[in-house]
């Protein structure tokens, strides 16, 4: 249909074009009868012929230019650009307040007139989607990825992993997650088909999820807020993954998951993200080689004569001859730290044993 109409308009531009040609040439050269109409026929056969070769480019063009602002207007909050519209509006009226003395009082010519609104028309209209795109018109508030004030929250997306994984319960009851947090409606959808699965573990994963989100919904003053999202139109993506990153982006908010893929997604596209287990990796404790620690080691590694042991963070030991002190705990000296995607793994080996080691050397 695009195309269909895009063919139309460029034989109609073509043959208009040419039409009005053929008007200039037959009155320059006054032709008479029949050469008047062969020379009109003549030339509305070019512009049909020049209108068929140039739709083909116009059709790329204006698909290739409907592209482009669709592009960018993915990158405008809906709010903003509504603002901008009625700023817009606003700059076109006050452009017809300022010329109207000109033509009613100061008799200027119809051209001039003309040039003086148009001109005002692009000043003001600018000045107006300026000014009206970094400010909401409902509520006042300041809308836009950029806009917020200083000292004003960011709303944050809350997805379904960060709600099973129950750390952001703790931040959020101890005031560390400022500003409001939206939980969509699939993320609730989501949950509740993890708590019905089938599998005992999953099962308690989604349920751990929902009473961590009615905990949260519970506290007094808290500024959690349920939100239903329009079911996804023809075209836009129906992943749960790629719609929370739209909203998110739509209120120029962040996104608050533990989802590594879904970090980098975001912020490629130009959204804040926010991941927990990036956050838990910053707040660990640091240790150096040549450190002494009290771990409790609780089974044996995949090579012979390792025991594993975990901090309190959860960070993973690996104690070299650590197999004979299984169930006790065991003073340990750091040898090297390896920092993986997951997380940080630390090597060491027990200082026990090598100390009952070294008084035999002695001996």
């Amino acid at each position: 249909m695009f195309s269909f109409v895009v063919k139309a308009i460029c034989l109609g531009a073509g043959m208009s074009v040419f039409y009005a040609l053929a008007m200039l040439f037959n009155k320059a050269f006054n032709p008479e009868g029949p050469l008047w109409t062969y020379n009109m026929f003549g030339f509305l056969f070019a512009g049909l012929l020049f209108g068929i070769l140039m739709s083909p480019y116009a059709e790329k063009w204006l698909l290739n230019f409907h592209r482009q602002v669709l592009r960018s207007m993915q990158r405008v909050s809906p709010h903003a650009m509504a603002s901008g519209f009625a700023g817009l509006m606003m700059g076109f009226f006050f452009a017809m307040l300022l010329t109207a003395p000109f033509w009613y009082f100061l008799k200027m010519p119809a051209a001039a007139g003309v040039a003086v609104f148009l001109v005002l028309c692009v000043v003001l209209g600018y000045l107006g989607v300026l000014i009206f795109s970094r400010v909401s018109l409902w509520g006042g508030n300041v809308v836009g990825p950029m806009a917020f004030r200083a000292d004003a929250a960011l709303p944050k997306v809350l997805d379904t992993s960060v709600l099973i994984d129950g750390r952001i319960l703790e931040l959020y009851m101890a005031g560390f997650l400022e500003g409001k947090l939206f939980v969509p409606d699939m993320v609730i959808a989501e949950l509740q088909g993890i708590a019905d699965d089938s599998d005992s573990g999953r099962r308690k994963r989604g349920r751990r999820g929902l009473d961590v989100l009615t905990k949260m919904k519970e506290k007094e003053g808290g500024e959690v807020e349920i939100v239903d999202l329009p079911s996804p139109r023809a075209g836009e993506p129906t992943a749960v993954d790629a719609r929370l990153v739209n909203y998110a982006k739509s209120i120029g908010g962040a996104l608050v998951t533990n989802d590594f893929n879904l970090t980098k997604v975001a912020k490629l596209r130009g959204v804040r993200c926010i991941n927990l287990n990036v956050l838990s990796n910053s707040m660990r404790k640091t240790l150096l080689p040549g450190e002494r620690v009290e771990v409790s080691v609780v089974k044996t590694g995949k090579e012979h004569g390792q025991g594993i042991a975990y901090l309190d963070d959860g960070t993973m030991i690996v104690v070299e001859s650590g197999d004979r002190f299984i169930g006790d705990s065991v003073t340990v000296e750091i040898s090297s730290i390896m920092q993986t995607v997951a997380g940080r793994l630390i090597f060491a080996r027990a200082t026990e044993g090598r100390d009952d080691d070294e008084e035999d050397d002695g001996r």
